[in-house]
């Protein structure tokens, strides 16, 4: 089943159904690219909430790509926002750029439930700024 104007391969069904992968282009330094059809997440931090982060659920779950990929899929497939093609992750305020490109190759990070590995199969990391 394939929503009416979905591209090919995008948010078409369901976040479970099969397909082609989005592509993810996460922006650590520059200027974001145009890219149509394409969705924008901004990862920062959060003010006044200045510490490491490392034992805190919600620094861990606010600052976690995969969490908000999967926020997307869910929010299309329930009518929430339009359709999309692709991502760009605008990371160029975060903490740690370089554990959101980790989070989207496959297997460098581990996965934590059926949340992971939906985005696992529905995401593709496109390219990643130095």
């Amino acid at each position: 089943m394939r929503m009416e104007g979905a591209p090919k391969g995008g948010i078409g069904a369901t976040p479970f159904s099969p397909g082609a992968s989005i592509p993810v282009t996460v922006v650590t330094t520059g200027n974001l690219p145009t890219i149509a059809g394409a969705t924008v997440i901004t990862m920062v931090p959060e003010p006044g909430h200045d510490h490491d982060g490392a034992e805190c659920l919600v620094c861990n779950t606010r600052g976690n790509v995969r969490v908000r990929l999967f926020e997307l899929l869910e929010e299309a497939r329930t009518g929430a926002i339009a359709p999309f093609a692709a991502v760009v992750v605008d990371a160029r305020q975060a903490r740690d750029p370089q554990g959101i490109v980790d989070a989207l190759v496959p297997g460098k990070l581990p996965a934590f439930g059926l949340r992971d590995h939906t985005v696992a199969r529905r995401f593709k990391l496109a390219d990643a700024t130095p």
